[in-house]
């Protein structure tokens, strides 16, 4: 019977040494569970591309410490985005809520300097940015291209900047304020109507509380040269705005309002454009429309005003060609309006904003309102925007298209554009139209009879007969004088006293016996008269060409017979030539034919009939070039708008103050001793240089150094021939120490002199080696050997 050991327990068969494993075991187990239980929760962050970013190797960090790793880069459903997985430490899990903000940060190089150097050795990096209050953890967030405004805890007020036509915003540009930079300007994008420039913009604490509903913003980048009375203007904000751009803001008036984040303001293209907007209302809300006309004309440009019942509201800001076949029907070119409504100038009662304005706009067109182009200027060719009421009992009934897009579409009608050059060219059409040549010969003809009558004897002969009948005249009012003093013409006032009595006494006696119904029956009659009267007058013109006749006919009469007959006349009126004005006539009447008759023969000497008519036709000609020359004025006229426009925003009066400091600086600098001994010192160099040169020249060193060079070259084409030739030297040692070593194997060699020979034999042999990797050295490069390498 086999005989079996008893089995022994457990406890007996465990040893000692099975403890320690067990407990390193455990020790693991433990390291791994709590591991697991600290590390943070999962981020997962959606970029638009992952350029950089390596799984287990970029960093999370925030303010430069490191708070996370990269464990998982992927991309979302849609394979749209780059989804990144980055693992958080948990002491920062809490802070990381939905306000929180990443970038990838990068090497990048701007206007403004070189950033993110340090990404060059240790690959780029996740920057995360959030608050110092704990807000729950949020898992997904979507990454930045850029880096925010404000990181690492900044502060400060958010704005909306809206740049103004002709003014400018660069991305990544500073916010200077008295040459101090107080913010930063964000990416810019344009709007949704396609017409506008926007950019987010930050002014950071504690120079945000400058900021007011009266503050004004303007281009600080580049520079304006003005020329004035006050002398040349030269301004420019900082050397630094030149190269990346900025801009600067005041607050021009006071009791502005504090504003909060997301106000909009407008950048206008320099200061005085923005301290102007002050009383213009520029920043209140606005109301865009759109407005399409069928007439393309040209001479409507940006900021033309926009007017209703003659009152500017508002301005053109975008102009554009639209075709739309399936609007029209067809493909003509048309002209695409934007208009910029301030509502406030719509005259209605409060504060209104865009909405009420577009309600009122609606209800005027439904009244009969449109838009149309009309002249601004005739002188200048240049175009507005009206808004006027059509009252024409067949108008279309339209209104307000709020459909439309980018803007609401208010309807249009005919546009009222009178063309100057057709006008002129009218006028010119009616000049050369007129009869000229037959007025020509009408005035001929009239000059000629002039100067028959002004040059005959008898008319010569007139002044002799009218002195005698002055005469006559002065004999008649002598006469005259000593009838009015004679004794009964003294009396004459009584008796018209009397007569005056006895006629008071009449007029009672006429009243009496109704004789004022005889005087009204006297009057009807008379009216009666003066019809006819009037009817004889109608042949009055026919009278006056009788007269005209007779007159042309006078010439021919003879002067004796036409002096007898204005004597008897004037004995006949003696009465009534008494005056010293008809006393004084015989005098001027001379004077004025003696000048008429010299007029009249230098015009006839001097050809001036034949000037008037060459003169006619010049001018005819004349007015044929200018209506030629009127067609290029259209043009002619814009390009001078264009620059008045330009030269009304160059300010004059500042630049000449700026290069007045400029130039005192200048002559501060240049007025130092330093800069007075400045020339001088230069002299002394140069002195010194000429002499150092002169002294090479003599010395010969440029000869030495020719010299040098040419026998270094010489030396080196030896040495190429040596070495060319050291091949064939070497195999004739190879063969002759070949038979020397069969020779000496006849020795014996434990003898002295094969011994010697067997040394001497492997010391050329050495020195054969030697020789032969110089050789093949020297074959490689010649000139090691002068440079010693």
């Amino acid at each position: 019977m086999p005989i079996r050991p008893a089995r022994r327990s457990f406890f007996e068969r465990v040893s000692i040494v099975w403890v320690v494993p067990l407990v390193a075991l455990v020790i693991a187990l433990g390291v791994a569970w709590q591991s697991y239980a600290d590390r943070g929760p999962v981020v997962e962050i959606a970029f638009e591309n992952a350029s950089g970013v390596v799984a287990g190797q970029t960093e999370l960090r925030y303010r430069d410490v490191a708070v996370g790793l990269v464990e998982t880069v992927s991309f979302t459903e849609s394979l749209g985005k780059v989804l990144v997985g980055v693992r958080l430490d948990k002491a920062v899990a809490e802070y990381v809520d939905d306000e929180s903000e990443f970038f990838v940060v990068r090497p990048e190089i701007t206007s403004r300097g070189v950033s993110g150097l340090e990404t060059v050795l240790s690959g780029v990096y996740i920057q995360g940015d959030w608050d110092t209050e704990p807000g729950g953890f949020t898992p997904l967030h979507e990454g930045s291209a850029d880096s925010p405004l404000m990181v690492g805890g900044k502060r400060g007020k958010r704005l909306v900047l809206r740049a103004a036509p002709e003014a400018s915003l660069t991305e990544r540009s500073p916010i200077v304020y008295q040459g101090l930079e107080v913010g930063q300007i964000g990416r810019a994008n344009i709007t949704d109507d396609g017409n506008t420039i926007e950019a987010e913009a930050v002014v950071f604490a504690p120079h945000d509380r400058l900021i007011s509903s009266a503050t004004r913003f303007w281009d600080a980048s580049g520079f304006s040269f003005s020329l004035g009375p006050g002398g040349a203007r030269l301004d420019f904000s900082s050397v630094a705005s030149l190269v990346s751009g900025g801009v600067t803001f005041r607050t021009v008036v006071s009791g502005g309002e504090p504003v909060e984040d997301g106000q909009v303001f407008v950048v206008y293209p320099d200061e005085g454009s923005a301290r102007s907007s002050v009383f213009s209302e520029e920043d209140g809300p606005r109301l865009n429309l759109s407005a399409i006309f069928e007439d393309h004309a040209s001479g409507l440009s940006e900021d033309a005003p926009v007017e209703l019942g003659g009152i500017r509201i508002g301005r053109v800001t975008a102009l554009n060609g639209v075709v739309d076949a399936d609007r029209f029907g067809d493909e003509r070119v048309r002209l695409a309006v934007t208009l910029s409504i301030n509502p406030s100038r719509l005259g209605m009662d409060g504060d209104i904003g865009a909405d009420a304005a577009l309600e009122f706009l609606q209800r005027r067109a439904q009244e009969g309102v449109r838009a149309r182009l009309v002249n601004a200027s005739l002188l200048t060719g240049g175009l507005k925007v009206e808004m006027i009421e059509i009252e024409e009992p067949d108008l279309d009934p339209a209104e307000i298209d709020l459909t439309h897009e980018p803007n609401p579409l208010f309807p249009t009608t005919e546009s009222d554009i009178a063309d100057v050059s057709a006008t002129a060219e009218g006028v010119f059409e009616r000049i050369n139209a007129l009869p000229i040549e037959e007025l020509l010969d009408s005035a001929i003809g009239l000059m000629d009879n002039i100067s028959r009558v002004a040059g005959s004897p008898d008319l010569r002969a007139l002044p002799t007969d009218l002195r005698a009948t002055i005469g006559e005249v002065r004999g008649t009012v002598e006469e005259v004088r000593n009838v009015i003093g004679s004794e009964d013409i003294q009396a004459l006032p009584g008796r018209i006293t009397a007569v005056a009595d006895q006629l008071e006494i009449l007029v009672s006696d006429l009243n009496e016996r109704d004789v004022a119904g005889r005087v009204l029956a006297a009057f009807d009659a008379t009216q009666e008269a003066a019809a006819d009267v009037s009817k004889v007058s109608q042949g009055l013109p026919e009278l006056f060409e009788s007269i005209d006749a007779v007159a042309k006919k006078a010439a021919n009469l003879e002067i004796e017979q036409l002096t007898e007959e204005l004597t008897g006349l004037t004995r006949n009126a003696r009465t009534l030539l008494g005056s010293d004005q008809a006393q004084a006539l015989p005098a001027a009447v001379t004077a004025t034919l003696a000048e008429i008759d010299t007029i009249l023969s230098e015009a006839r000497e001097q050809g001036m009939t034949d000037s008037i008519v060459t003169a006619l036709n010049a001018a005819r000609d004349a007015a044929g070039t200018v209506s030629r020359s009127f067609e290029g004025v259209p043009d002619l006229v814009d390009r001078l708008n264009a620059v008045a426009a330009k030269a009304e925003t160059v300010p004059l009066d500042q630049l000449g103050e700026d290069l007045s400091a400029l130039l005192n600086s200048a002559n501060q600098v240049l007025d130092t001793d330093g800069a007075r001994q400045l020339p001088e010192d230069l002299g002394n160099a140069l002195q010194e240089l000429q002499a150092v040169l002169q002294e090479l020249r003599e010395g010969g060193t440029v000869e030495n150094v020719n010299a040098t060079f040419d026998s270094a070259r010489q030396a080196a084409d030896t040495l190429r021939e040596i070495a060319q030739q050291l091949p064939a030297i070497l195999s004739q040692a190879r063969s002759v120490l070949s038979r020397a070593g069969s020779t000496i194997e006849g020795y014996d060699a434990d003898r002295g002199v094969g011994r010697d020979l067997a040394i001497a034999v492997r010391e050329v042999q050495r020195a054969a080696e030697a020789v032969s990797s110089l050789a093949r050295a020297l074959e490689r490069s010649p000139n090691s050997l002068l440079f010693g390498r």
